[in-house]
């Protein structure tokens, strides 16, 4: 009988939250300080500069780089650049289980449902009203969620003029939304991993007074404290930490929201643009069986 050797595990390289709490009795008040808000936050670090971690926290931008450097980092760059890799390494997909791939996807999905399905409905209804009430809509995703982005802004095109998608190299075309403004609403999908231009983009609407729905998977996601509507669709498969278990993130929920608030709109405006688009694609004998 062959004897089977163990494999020899690697040693792992620390996480941010292993030296947080291996630090943890040395602190300083000012690091305590900074400490504490790293371990509820340390997702969002890759997009929060040393100014604005500072500013959040309440300290000097020197403290920061000091704290840094206390847990081992050459500076916060370099504290970024390890977040980064680590959120890499727990998003990257992952195979379903092999007895049974359909089983656990289709499982997956319905716990997610079930749970958005808990949530008061109240916070759709208040997007709605934004929707139908702004002067312009523009619609925004990037990476994984430009396909959600899509999809909404096709649907609510359909019940309400001036919906506008913006995708791809947004920020180095100004003229897109350059007319964007207190009036208007920006609708921003975004999911871990959040992309650095929806976030960029969404500051840019934010100082010129637009107000912003955030479309997201956490309470805590860039720019979730300023959204004027914040609507949390948990991500299929996330673990009790509340983040995502590395597996590729579906977008059934996101599209089935998009769907309902576009029902919504349609029992706040009518149907008569939908109506009206039917009967030109009736004229046009454009085959819809």
């Amino acid at each position: 009988m062959r004897t089977i050797t163990p494999a020899v595990e690697l040693p792992q390289t620390p996480t941010l939250l292993d030296l947080l709490r291996g630090a943890a009795a040395t602190l300083t008040t000012t690091e305590r300080r900074l400490a504490d808000h790293l371990h509820l936050h340390w997702q969002d670090l890759p997009l929060t500069s040393a100014a604005e971690l500072a500013q959040e926290v309440g300290v000097n931008p020197s403290s920061v780089t000091r704290f840094a450097q206390t847990l081992g980092y050459r500076g916060y760059p370099d504290l970024q650049r390890a977040v980064r890799a680590e959120l890499r390494a727990r998003h990257a997909p992952r195979p379903l289980p092999a007895e049974s791939h359909a089983a656990a996807h289709w499982q997956r999905e319905i716990d997610a449902f079930q749970a958005v399905m808990r949530q008061p409905e109240s916070a759709l209804d208040d997007l709605a009203r934004h929707l139908a009430q702004a002067r312009r809509v523009y619609v925004t995703g990037a990476r994984g969620s430009a396909a959600a982005a899509s999809y909404a802004a096709h649907l609510w095109h359909a019940v309400r003029p001036d919906v506008h998608l913006l995708t791809g190299p947004v920020l180095a075309h100004p003229e897109a939304w350059l007319d964007a403004g207190p009036a208007d609403l920006l609708v921003a999908f975004t999911v871990r991993r959040y992309a650095q231009s929806t976030t960029a983009l969404a500051g840019r609407f934010l100082g010129r007074g637009v107000p912003l729905a955030l479309v997201t998977d956490s309470p805590v996601a860039p720019h979730a404290r300023q959204a004027a509507r914040l609507l949390v669709l948990p991500t299929p498969g996330q673990d009790g930490a509340g983040g995502a278990d590395g597996r590729f993130v579906p977008l059934a929920l996101p599209a089935s929201a998009s769907a309902l608030l576009a029902s919504k709109l349609v029992s706040l405006l009518g149907a008569d643009r939908l109506n009206a688009a039917e009967q030109e694609l009736g004229d046009l004998d454009v085959l819809t069986c």
